[in-house]
């Protein structure tokens, strides 16, 4: 966490959690033993602090400058913007405190023109909800999804992308997951639709099955 959070008690987006020589040994660790960093930042100085600190990742991003976009689009970088569970700490659709909910309000004020000048600008976006469940329900990736091309403006088939082999590399598996590929995990989601034109087509009410590493897990394939 190069900076504050939004769920934190007491805390600031804006603080500061570590030092430059506390983060620049994070990544100098992490990085010996061939570890990703994946930094928590939502205002433009724990941004910074990530990027010189040589971080991999960017987990909110959500007051990216344009020099910034800049600068994660060369380094190959991936931001993920945790859209919902913002919106939805500030619209008090999700439980928190009024605290939270002004930082939350406070952030996203400013976040859809910057994060949608960051797509023009060539950064990689990715899937992730910062939610394990109890603050938003099981199944929110698809309303994630959905979000991501309405505020980032990214098409269907990209915000496709984005949760499968983009965050597969993000993470360091895209050799292994990700993609429907020969040597790739037989990882699917079967679904009725066309959810590479129409993002929406993508929620839990379509799925017709599920397959992890090759074995039915959930629902029926068609005959």
């Amino acid at each position: 966490m190069t900076g504050g959070g939004v769920l934190s008690t007491g805390d600031r987006a804006g603080w500061r959690n570590y030092t430059a020589a506390e983060l620049d040994a994070i990544v100098d660790e992490a990085h010996a033993l061939s570890l990703p960093v994946a930094a928590h930042a939502h205002t433009e100085a724990a941004i910074d602090a990530a990027l010189a600190a040589g971080v991999d990742s960017i987990e909110h991003g959500t007051l990216l400058t344009a020099e910034q976009a800049a600068t994660i689009a060369a380094r190959g970088l991936t931001v993920a913007p945790t859209l919902v569970i913002n919106d939805g700490i500030a619209d008090g659709t999700v439980p928190a405190s009024p605290d939270s909910r002004a930082k939350a309000a406070a952030l996203i004020a400013d976040r859809d023109p910057r994060l949608r000048a960051a797509v023009e600008a060539g950064v990689r976006f990715v899937l992730g909800t910062d939610t394990n469940g109890s603050m938003l329900p099981w199944g929110s990736l698809f309303a994630e999804l959905d979000a991501m091309t309405r505020v980032l403006g990214l098409t269907a088939e990209a915000a496709l992308t984005a949760a499968t082999s983009h965050a597969a590399a993000a993470v360091g598996l895209g050799d292994t997951i990700g993609r429907i590929a020969t040597g790739h995990a037989a990882d699917l989601l079967l679904v009725r639709g066309r959810p590479w034109t129409r993002i929406t087509d993508l929620s839990a009410d379509n799925v017709v099955a599920v397959i992890c590493r090759g074995r039915l897990m959930h629902g029926a394939l068609p005959d």
